[in-house]
């Protein structure tokens, strides 16, 4: 070993950083290439997350060896991950690098400059700066025009007079303008805004790059509060006309393309350009075009405004100008439409016959009102008004095919894997865990000693939670993890008195734990060959058919049914009519057995009829006499949802059981549980206040509809609730199901309208908000569904104090259904808003629907 190598080493292991400066500056590249690994050494043996002094002394030795400035960087990179976050790479640490080339340092610099191009360089000191800067001046380098050293280079400045007397800040402001995160900043300094604003006014900052720059950030995009920040820093520049004049296909590309609020201040500076004739005439159309193809109104409006302005400058041909206007015929707006139409009909003496023409063939996309105006006034063939209602067909979605459930699991390996799923995911479907259910049961009668060994590899047995919920339970005990025969039959909740109206979720939830109970209890002693009460259909319904081959075959193998399992297989019996009923009761009836005895009764009787009940409303009383307690718990009226009871009982074992299914209600359940009776699963939605969130499940109300049973007042308020209730993200759901029950023709409009109309009457709350989701409705083509859920809710909106915030809207998408489908006859309600003598657009809405349903489908919009 040289004696320089293990000078050098003695200092490193000493933290001596003075004498590692001292030695590292007398050795030639030579000597640091023979002591640059065993330096690293060193540093690799100091234990990460500790930082002694031999840290500082082998990061120091080890940059000052290094061969090459790409080699420094690395160094110095790897040496600054493993310091605590947020302390800076000491400056001091250029000195150990004092006599090399310029052109090594500056290099290096650049490199380390580039390091600084990161995420969050508007927060906090970067840890390279101090180390970039010494670089710099012992080098003499060129600027490093990086991003994220111009940006800390701008926060270190102290002021307007540092900026300006930094000769470099010409060159490092317009980088620093890129990085994402800069307009957020000049948002909130304002300090920031002022001084780049100074700087162009002084002339140190070129302004007109400054311009171009903000107007290039705006094209590009991003955050809102980034847009925000470049669009202030354009209205403290002040714009001059000439430096608009000079940027007229910027701001046309930004009116575009460019997010409402850019666009707008776009329309106003082209507006400027317009009023002083400096706008170049293609360039206007072209614009006008892209920026009536747009869907928000307020821009569309303001475009016609700007054309109308347009026209009537001397220095514009309207010919173009008009053609462009119809563009906006096929906005989704009416009022957009009519200000369209109202903007070609004043100018129409200017135009030739041709461009008349071109007018004409657009005016195909205006309503059926509008464009009979238009062909009035153009001078062509006026529509046929008759046959409008014989034409229009609704546009509804093909009714769902009913699905099958999914067939029963065959394969071992299958099952676990569906198993496996079930237990690790926050909300399993109910269609996967009976199918899985049913599929334990049938492997642990086939084999049981495979099924366990099986289980095991399961993460959930290796390493059981605290609580135990859903199949679990049943898992464990098959796993051997929870006694099965010391576990009670029914859960210790059936033991508490039943208040005369209780939870909903607990009452249906039961069921379900019920079941699992009964299950858990019977495969460690006796397990069934399978299931009685595993759907057939995906929405819980078991067909009669297929209980009674079920049945058959227990009796075949000398099985008794469970009693949870076979309750809950009569409630999903779909009972045929007769006399297929008789016929299978009496198949029934002669295999000899209790439980096939049951069945038969339960097909004679009618199965599950809901009546009424003046206590408690829809009620369920054949679940009152010969049904266990969980499932006579469903049987009548429920009470608030107010959570599910999370304090459950500690089983025997190292492990206690709590249903943690979480807070509300599990729609598809319910469903399941009583899959032949939807209106009564509506009706304890109603009266349980679930529907105060039906947000959560308006994507289930889809299984709601496909269930079987009547489609009465209760699923109607439901769908009228939900239409309230949505979230954009859905309406999808809640249109499907709304659209699935009209193609059945099993939907009341008028009813739901109705409801909407009474929404809370007489409380303090305001009246529904359903344009939004009507509008999305009416956009799928169910015109005449809209105007007859609009017909119901109108009377109820229209008096004084009850009418929407957005009333005009809402008459405006009435009328617009009523002249696309040809509705006729009257509202009543409707002639003290359109006898009004104001001039909002409430009021002409009004009068227009009046005359759209007087006239059918061609009224004249009145002006």
């Amino acid at each position: 070993m040289s004696p320089e190598r293990q000078r050098l080493l003695d200092a490193v292991s000493a933290g001596d950083k003075q004498q590692v400066l001292l030695l590292v500056g007398k050795m030639d590249d030579a000597t640091r290439k023979i002591c640059l690994p065993a330096v690293t050494q060193v540093l690799r043996e100091v234990p990460r997350g500790t930082y002694p002094p031999v840290f500082g002394a082998a990061e120091l030795a080890g940059l000052g060896c290094q061969p090459t400035p790409a080699a420094a960087a690395q160094w110095v990179r790897a040496t600054s991950r493993r310091r605590p976050p947020g302390t800076r790479y000491p400056e001091s640490s250029s000195d150990v690098l004092a006599g090399r080339d310029p052109g090594w340092l500056g290099e290096l610099a650049h490199r380390l400059a580039a390091e600084m191009d990161q995420e969050g360089v508007f927060a906090g000191t970067h840890p390279l700066y101090e180390l970039v800067q010494n670089l710099i001046r012992m080098s003499d380098c060129a600027t490093p025009a990086t991003a994220g050293y111009a940006v800390t280079r701008l926060r270190y400045s102290r002021g307007l007079a540092d900026l300006r007397a930094d000769p470099d800040m010409p060159v490092l402001i317009p980088v620093a303008l890129d990085v994402d995160g800069f307009g957020a900043r000049i948002l909130q300094d304002d300090q920031w805004l002022s001084d780049l604003v100074a700087l162009a006014e002084s002339g140190h900052l070129d302004r007109a790059a400054l311009i171009d720059k903000c107007a290039a950030r705006l094209l590009r995009g991003g955050r809102p509060s980034e847009i925000r920040g470049f669009r202030r820093l354009l209205e403290r520049l002040e714009l001059t006309g000439d430096e608009i004049a000079d940027r007229a296909g910027d701001w046309a590309r930004l009116a575009a393309d460019a997010d409402a609020p850019v666009a707008g201040d776009a329309l106003a500076r082209l507006r400027l350009l317009t009023d002083a004739g400096r706008l170049n005439p293609t360039l206007l159309a072209d614009t006008a075009r892209d920026v009536l193809a747009r869907p928000e109104k307020a821009l569309v409006s303001a475009q016609l405004k700007l054309l109308d302005r347009a026209v009537r400058h001397d220095r514009y041909d309207a010919a173009p100008l008009l053609v462009a206007a119809t563009v906006a015929f096929g906005h989704e707006e009416h009022a957009v439409q009519d200000q369209a139409w109202k903007l070609v009909a004043r100018h129409l003496r200017t135009v030739n016959q041709a461009v008349r023409s071109q007018i004409a063939e657009a005016v195909a996309v205006l309503t059926p009102d509008l464009r009979r105006r238009a062909t009035d006034e153009l001078g062509g063939p006026a529509p046929t008004a008759g046959p409008v209602r014989a034409r229009y067909q609704e546009t509804l979605p093909p009714v769902a095919v009913p699905e099958l459930a999914p067939p029963v699991l065959e394969s071992l390996p299958e099952l676990v894997q569906e198993v496996s799923a079930i237990l690790a995911a926050k909300r399993p479907s109910t269609t996967e865990s009976e199918r899985a259910l049913d599929g334990l049961v049938r492997f642990a009668n086939r084999d049981r000693a495979a099924l366990t060994d099986a289980l095991s590899t399961i993460a959930y047995v290796r390493k059981p939670p605290t609580y135990v919920a859903g199949i679990g339970v049943v898992v464990l005990v098959l796993a051997g993890e929870l006694d099965g025969v010391k576990r009670p039959l029914v859960p210790r909740e059936v033991d508490t008195p039943v208040r005369e109206r209780q939870c909903a979720h607990c009452a249906f939830r039961l069921v379900w734990r019920a079941r699992l109970f009964e299950v858990a209890r019977r495969i460690t002693t006796d397990p069934p060959p399978f299931l009685l009460a595993t759907p057939t259909w995906h929405t819980g319904v078991v067909d009669a058919v297929v209980l009674l081959e079920r049945l058959t075959e227990y009796a075949r193998r000398g099985f008794s049914a469970g009693s949870a399992d076979l309750e809950q297989a009569l409630l999903r019996t779909r009972l045929p009519e007769q006399p297929e009923r008789e016929r299978l009761a009496a198949a029934a009836a002669g295999l000899g057995t209790a439980d096939g005895t049951r069945f038969a009764a339960w097909l004679s009787s009618g199965g599950l009829r809901p009546v009424a009940e003046e206590s408690f409303g829809s009620a369920l009383p054949a679940l009152r006499s010969g049904f266990s307690e969980p499932f006579r718990r469903v049987s009548g009226r429920m009470s608030r949802v107010d959570g599910y009871d999370q304090e459950g009982h500690d089983l025997p074992g190292r492990w206690g059981y709590l249903d943690l299914v979480g807070r509300g209600i599990d729609l598809p359940q319910w469903v399941a549980t009583v899959p032949v009776q939807r209106e009564y699963v509506a009706e304890q939605m109603l009266t349980s206040k679930a529907c105060e969130h039906l947000d959560k499940y308006a994507r289930d109300l889809h299984r709601l509809v496909a269930a079987d049973g009547p489609a009465g007042p209760a699923l109607h308020r439901l769908i009228a609730d939900a239409l309230v209730r949505a979230s954009p993200q859905n309406w999808a759901g809640v249109i499907d199901a709304l659209l699935q029950l009209v193609a059945r023709n099993e939907f009341d409009a008028t009813q739901c309208g109705q409801y909407l109309g009474r929404w809370q009457q007489g409380s303090d709350s305001r009246p529904p908000e359903v344009l939004d989701v009507l509008s999305e409705m009416a956009r799928t083509g169910a015109y005449a569904t809209v105007w007859q859920i609009l017909a119901g809710a109108l009377p109820g909106l229209l008096p004084e104090g009850r009418r929407p915030r957005r009333l005009a809207a809402l008459l405006s998408l009435a009328a617009d259904c009523v002249s696309r489908c040809g509705a006729t006859g009257t509202l009543p309600e409707l002639d003290a808003v359109a006898d009004s003598k104001a001039s909002s657009q409430t009021v002409k809405q009004a009068r227009r629907l009046r005359q759209c349903l007087t006239a059918g489908a061609s009224p004249r919009m009145p002006s």
